[in-house]
């Protein structure tokens, strides 16, 4: 007797979105990459070199429920987090891509140096003799350095977030110093 597939043709499976940026008033302190084991714990990417944001105890939030951090060991490149609430494998398999977030003032910064992206948006950008370059808009993660992307008079400048040209922010201000590299401002007409 001939074997007989499915008497119904398979189903697509429904696409899921994910978010891509965190909502507002939230910051991305990691990303889900898969359910570790059978006990609720989650395989995760921490955007921080200190991941001081997963640690036990911490509030973060993740498809927008509140939840506290119950254990965080590092996995090599990746952290393996428990989060209350999800206790089972079950629990967790639907959440690969997730960002876990955590409220903007519930973060704790790596150092007294470090600015987030929010933090910067909207700035006046300008050079030490006080000659405005106009206000930075995104901000660029291509790799080792971020990149200011800064719109003007000069149109789209693009200020590399090193310390050779990035002098000083003051968030207090509302205003960033650069020191332009050569070729940096485009004084043709």
């Amino acid at each position: 007797m001939p074997a007989s597939g499915p008497s119904h043709p398979a189903r697509p499976r429904n696409p899921v979105t994910l978010p891509a940026e965190p909502r507002p008033g939230y910051t991305a302190v990691a990303r889900i990459l898969r359910p570790h084991a059978l006990r609720g714990e989650l395989r995760v990417e921490v955007f921080s070199p200190t991941a001081k944001n997963i640690q036990r105890g911490r509030p973060v939030y993740l498809q927008g429920t509140r939840r506290i951090v119950e254990r965080a060991r590092q996995a090599g490149t990746t952290w393996i987090i428990k989060l209350t609430g999800l206790d089972t494998r079950t629990d967790v398999e639907h959440l690969h891509g997730q960002l876990i977030e955590a409220l903007d003032t519930d973060v704790l910064r790596d150092d007294p140096d470090s600015y987030f992206i929010h933090e910067l948006i909207g700035l006046t950008v300008v050079t030490p003799t006080g000659q405005h370059l106009g206000t930075l808009v995104e901000v660029l993660q291509p790799g080792a350095n971020d990149v200011y992307v800064v719109q003007g008079q000069h149109g789209e400048i693009l200020v590399p977030a090193i310390a050779q040209v990035v002098q000083s922010i003051d968030l207090q201000a509302a205003r960033i110093i650069i020191t332009p590299l050569p070729g940096m401002l485009d004084e043709s007409p």
